[in-house]
């Protein structure tokens, strides 16, 4: 029986989203025939080759389709120096599965509330236990890490842990850097995942930033400046933090991924 919090929460949800609310009803033709499956992934490629190989070993959960879109963020990093931050261990195959992809210049950091994943710490595998959703204890997992270069959120999908460790960890990454959070459709679920008060989710935000991306350029005002060579215009036109330092927001069913990158006021000409 959800609490009397859980149930307000799932009512300020489905009076945000009502549509959201309404499509949860699914039909199924059960009379038609399923077309002959495609592959999720590339299994010729390195992390779904690791996937559909595994026989033994930590457990790893994932969905087939995730693995292209890995590679898509990820694969640049390889063989690099990188920190990288998983929120979610589960059982710790996907922490060994990450440090055998980068190779042995990265150093991984796993989050998870569950004190049993302590135990799967490992060479170049740091834990962390405590709860995403708090940021004093976020902020203690970078004052120890550095700033990571990736950050895959995979730990309890409700609205304020992921909300949380975006808001707290994203800003202070490095940049280039990619930021990916698994099973964003959590935000279309309602239930005990929505549990902001005021409804908000996941995908809000994720939405609310891809106007933020467009700070230079959201202003029809600002086209002549844009055509103005950047040496030439004067002055400095103020924009979020996020909008700086973004290049991209990439959206796939059920993954989020921004790709951190320096920005500057944009330039169009014609030639």
């Amino acid at each position: 029986m959800p609490s009397l919090r859980g149930r307000l929460t799932e009512l300020a949800w489905c009076l945000r989203h009502p549509r959201w609310a309404r499509d949860r009803a699914q039909s199924v033709d059960l009379t038609a025939t399923p077309p002959p499956p495609l592959p999720q992934s590339d299994p010729t490629k390195t992390l779904y080759r690791h996937f559909l190989d595994k026989q033994s070993g930590p457990l790893m959960h994932k969905w087939h389709h995730y693995f292209d879109i890995y590679e898509r963020h990820f694969a640049r990093y390889r063989n690099r120096s990188i920190t990288m931050i998983e929120i979610g261990v589960y059982r710790g195959g996907s922490l060994r599965m990450w440090r055998d992809y980068f190779g042995p210049g990265c150093r991984i950091a796993g989050i998870d509330i569950d004190p049993a994943c302590a135990a799967f710490a490992d060479q170049n595998i740091s834990i962390f236990i405590g709860d995403q959703a708090d940021p004093k204890f976020l902020r203690h997992v970078l004052e120890q890490t550095g700033p990571p270069d990736i950050v895959l959120d995979d730990g309890g999908h409700d609205m304020r842990q992921q909300l949380t460790s975006f808001e707290t960890i994203y800003p202070r990454m490095r940049t280039p850097g990619v930021y990916m959070v698994e099973d964003s459709v959590t935000s279309l679920w309602g239930g005990s995942s929505a549990d902001t008060p005021d409804g908000t989710t996941f995908l809000d935000r994720a939405f609310a930033c891809c106007v933020a991306l467009h700070g230079w350029t959201r202003n029809p005002h600002a086209f002549r400046r844009l055509g103005t060579p950047p040496a030439e215009r004067k002055g400095v036109v103020q924009v979020s933090g996020f909008c700086a330092g973004t290049n991209a927001i990439a959206f796939y069913d059920s993954i989020v991924a921004f790709e951190r990158k320096v920005r500057q006021e944009p330039w169009h000409e014609a030639r």
